[in-house]
């Protein structure tokens, strides 16, 4: 999908950090957006400081932990746009623990938010684009996905799902005019949660883990979509040959991840 001007894209998460700038960037090229997330007062505010691109732009306050609320989602974008062409699932929560200390209740949460509601919300979407014959679907997931963090078990099990659900998804959809591509950010800075931890803590990653930027990650949606990558690892340094050197040598692969994360994460998570 080159041409995005005039097209029509949802976004969940859209009302802070990446799916924010996510927002911003699709409007600037002539996107015409569907914003969900729970807060509908910044979501107006949102809309509104969009409309000046001089797209439209509706706000559905949504949860989409509630499946009724998600197929809600759907309806008003029909109603308003007529179709669909872009859903970008990107809501999705962390929380950075000793696994045993996570409640039940934070366990189900966090499947439910970052990897149910992605997978029904495109169920839900995608009879849509294969009746139309374009479209195409960005699942945010995070290198957690790639390789799950000490800390971080739950959210990187539902990462990780993200990304098996998109190349099963590329495997279905072939030659059908829809698709799907994955990203997969390294720790966020300029609204997300990773700014959150670094307050907490009071450093960042080290040098060696590096970071990203919302507006690179947001960068790679567009570059996703125009190019339909299967997956794009965003992080400086770059992180794609550690994971390919885990995937051949796993016992290496462990030792890497493990010497350059475990202390961190574990004192994010001591800061929980």
């Amino acid at each position: 999908m080159r041409e995005l001007r005039g097209r029509t894209a949802i976004i969940t998460g859209a009302s802070r950090g990446i799916g924010l700038m996510i927002a911003r960037a699709m409007a600037g090229e002539g996107m015409n957006l569907v914003l969900a997330a729970r807060s509908q007062p910044r979501l107006e505010e949102l809309a509104n400081e969009l409309r000046k691109f001089g797209v439209r732009v509706i706000a559905v306050p949504t949860d989409v932990a509630q499946q009724d609320q998600l197929r809600k989602l759907v309806d008003a974008t029909l109603t308003e746009f007529g179709g669909i062409d872009v859903l970008v699932n990107n809501a999705g929560i962390e929380a950075f623990r000793p696994y045993q200390q996570l409640e039940p209740a934070d366990i189900c949460q966090t499947i439910q938010v970052n990897l149910t509601a992605t997978l029904l919300l495109t169920r839900f979407v995608l009879p849509h684009m294969l009746e139309a014959k374009r479209g195409h679907i960005v699942n945010m997931s995070s290198t957690a996905g790639k390789y799950g963090p000490a800390y971080g078990a739950a959210y990187g099990a539902s990462k990780a799902g993200m990304i098996a659900f998109t190349q099963s998804l590329r495997g279905e959809l072939y030659r059908t005019g829809v698709s799907a591509s994955v990203i997969c950010p390294g720790f966020a800075t300029k609204g997300g949660v990773y700014d959150v931890i670094k307050q907490r803590i009071g450093r960042g990653t080290p040098w060696y883990l590096g970071s990203t930027s919302a507006e690179a990650v947001a960068c790679a949606v567009l570059k996703s979509i125009r190019q339909d990558r299967p997956e794009l690892i965003i992080n400086f340094p770059a992180l794609r040959p550690v994971f390919a050197l885990a995937q051949a040598f796993p016992r290496i692969g462990e030792w890497i991840v493990r010497t350059t994360t475990r202390r961190f994460l574990k004192r994010a998570a001591e800061r929980e």
